[in-house]
């Protein structure tokens, strides 16, 4: 088998039809390998993509200034699919290994998925004349909007060891903290983060280069509030909005360990690194998701100890005494108070595409089709639409159906979470329900899901915990039917001593 992939590099090089080129067979061949590591290691390969993913554009933007041709560049951008695919493949092979029932989360899923591959592969019959025709474009559209439904998939079926949940709570935890520590430097010295990314990393000939998107000002990254010097901080993001909705399921972490008692004092301290750069982003739907969390933090919930509620009241008291007086300082309660007012820009902006958005859905109840989306529809030029909602966005793109499809799983997972959150003791299922309910409630605002590392991070470990509660639960049924004496026995009584041996005599 080894010798495979020598023979097909021999037969593209010397054969005459030149199917493929040479560059695109090593590409294919190294994607192969990945997903086939990935599905033999989903465990690693989950926490590989919590990990890297805040970090991805400024590495592979530090890859093309330091030379690397930006053709390779391009194709190192696919190792997330990769992961994906790979985490997507050993969950299968569970699925059908272990012979379960697919239950509602499971249908809903495959059934958006369904409808997504379907428009992927016959976009071109269902809108004709209307939806983009190039592959490419089809096959970025369906990355974006069902790629991380795929992930969810994937990581709860797939076998991902006993401590998972627990390695995975501290990485979430630490990569928010790095995030959040980022950002707060860039509020305390925007002008040396702005060098750092523009000259050091040089993003922005990133941009250009590689993903073929120029900037309107490519020697400033930052992105500006209510006046000139109003920095609303977007970390390694670069982008305010990613960063916000990125930091909700770290803080709920973070808050779910100090309402536990189970909290050191660096997870309190990455915990209000966390709720500070979440405030300096400000972004309202963010700090409304964040807000979400906190109330949740007053529900019952397996593992919290007692007077939980009062342990709650204190610490959000005292987040509430220090994010105050933040929120004024740093222009955070001016942007909260414009919320309300038409004549503000962005909340003009806002109610806009929501209309435009409900419009697009009644006139094209098919959809405008895949690639015609914020991010794809963008990048490549067609006639995308932005809504500012996650759910008209599917419904602006796939139609009605796979919009009130999207509507119902993201209902069935919080309700699952929630569930789990009720049965099982671990901190991070608890966090990721909470989280799920304010991402859910951000997601109304606008396109939550379109950033991978925010969508993909959060649908993972939320799949990934599902997985967890499911096989721990399994595994506690099967020890106490194990232990259960079989039924009619204890009616006989104890044999006395040597009635064995007396019988085999």
């Amino acid at each position: 088998m080894w010798g495979l992939p020598v023979l097909v590099l021999w037969v593209i090089y010397f054969s005459p039809w030149h199917v493929l080129s040479a560059q695109k067979a090593v590409t294919y061949l190294l994607a192969l390998g990945i997903v086939l590591l990935a599905a033999r290691r989903p465990d690693r390969s989950l926490i590989a993509l919590v990990v890297l993913l805040p970090f991805q554009g400024l590495l592979l933007a530090k890859l093309w200034s330091w030379g690397v041709p930006a053709s390779v560049v391009k194709h190192l951008g696919a190792w997330k699919e990769a992961l994906a695919l790979g985490v997507s493949v050993a969950g299968a092979r569970a699925f059908i290994a272990e012979g379960r029932r697919a239950d509602t989360v499971d249908k809903l899923a495959l059934g958006f998925v369904a409808c997504a591959v379907l428009y992927a592969v016959f976009q071109t019959k269902i809108l004709a004349g209307t939806a983009p025709y190039t592959t490419s474009a089809r096959l970025l559209g369906f990355r974006e909007t069902a790629g991380f439904v795929l992930l969810l998939l994937g990581a709860r079926h797939a076998p991902l060891g006993p401590h998972f949940a627990e390695r995975a709570a501290r990485v979430v935890l630490a990569a928010g903290a790095v995030v959040a520590a980022v950002g707060v430097f860039e509020a305390i010295d925007s002008s040396a983060w702005n060098h750092f990314v523009v000259h050091t990393i040089q993003y922005p000939g990133y941009q250009g280069a590689v993903l073929n998107d120029h900037p309107p000002h490519p020697n400033d990254i930052r992105t500006y509030g209510s006046s000139i010097g109003d920095v609303r901080v977007g970390s390694v993001f670069l982008s305010a909005l990613s960063c916000g909705w990125y930091l909700i399921l770290p803080f709920a972490m973070g808050l779910e360990r100090a309402v536990r008692r189970r909290a050191s004092l660096p997870v309190l301290l990455a915990t209000l690194l966390v709720g500070a750069a979440l405030l300096l982003t400000q972004t309202r739907s963010a700090i409304l998701g964040a807000l979400v969390v906190a109330f949740l933090t007053f529900q019952p919930a397996a593992g919290r100890g007692r007077y939980w509620r009062t342990q709650v009241a204190i610490l959000l008291g005292g987040l509430a005494l220090l994010g105050v007086p933040a929120a004024f300082a740093t222009g955070v309660a001016t942007r909260v108070a414009q919320a309300n007012s038409s004549s503000d820009q962005s909340t003009a902006g806002h109610l806009r595409g929501f209309t435009q958005g409900v419009d697009t859905v009644f006139k094209h109840p098919l959809g405008l089709g895949l690639g015609t989306g914020a991010g794809t529809g963008q990048r490549f030029g067609t006639d995308y639409s932005i809504p500012e909602n996650n759910y008209l966005e599917v419904g602006d793109e796939l139609g009605v159906l796979p919009m009130l499809v999207f509507m119902a799983l993201t209902l069935a997972l919080i309700l699952r979470l929630r569930r789990a959150a009720r049965e099982h003791p671990e901190v991070l299922v608890t966090a990721v329900w909470a989280a799920s309910a304010g991402l859910a409630v951000a997601a109304w605002f606008l396109q939550t899901w379109s950033d991978f590392a925010v969508a993909w991070t959060f649908w993972g470990v939320a799949g990934a915990m599902l997985g967890v509660t499911y096989r721990s639960a399994t595994v506690a049924s099967t020890t106490e039917a194990y232990d259960k004496p079989m039924p009619g026995l204890a009616a006989y009584g104890s044999p006395p001593q040597g009635a064995a041996s007396s019988a085999i005599r």
